[in-house]
């Protein structure tokens, strides 16, 4: 794997010839002249224009990395000043729990197939202990009766009619 070569800048300048001009924002840095010497405070220009393309390229991912950074310092910074006490962070989290506890127990209703009344009545600390008492629960709600009878009147009977003269001819003419 080959590194490509660091780049030394051309001379510009006061030493070729050409006027050195600061660069964008206008105070004096490491690469602008010094006020009356003319020269620069580490001894060379630097022209970006100057650079081979790859060069400026990584000054260029390497500003926007920075700036990325910079907004997120501020965001953080924005975030820490909203900052909650602890207090109202336990409030929060407490919440938070109660939520999740009540969606555990809505989703155990659908798996189990309980109506809404016997979902809320799924009780636990955990997330098996809520699971057990769902699986109980479903158990009693979808047992089957091996009762004693068919409770009522079945479809399949015959139906008693209600014309007065039908009536009269379910009745045994042997109790005359």
């Amino acid at each position: 794997m080959s590194t490509p070569p660091t780049p030394q800048a051309p001379q510009t300048g006061p030493e070729a010839g050409e006027p050195t001009e600061p660069q964008s924002g206008g105070t004096p840095g490491p690469e602008t002249p010094t006020p009356g010497t003319g020269e620069t405070e580490t001894g060379d220009e630097r022209d970006e224009n100057a650079l081979p393309a790859w060069a400026r390229a990584e000054l260029e991912s390497t500003r926007r990395e920075a700036a990325k950074y910079r907004t997120r310092s501020k965001e953080i910074k924005t975030a820490l000043e909203a900052a909650k006490t602890p207090e109202e962070f336990d409030q929060v989290a407490a919440r938070v729990a109660e939520l999740e506890t009540e969606l555990h127990r809505e989703r155990l209703g659908r798996t189990y197939n309980l109506p809404a009344v016997f979902a809320d009545l799924v009780q636990g600390d955990t997330d098996e202990a809520r699971d057990e008492h769902a699986k109980a629960l479903a158990a009693a709600y979808h047992q089957r009766s091996t009762g004693l009878g068919s409770g009522g009147l079945t479809p399949d009977a015959p139906t008693t009619p209600t014309d007065p003269a039908a009536l009269a001819a379910l009745i045994s003419r042997g109790r005359r």
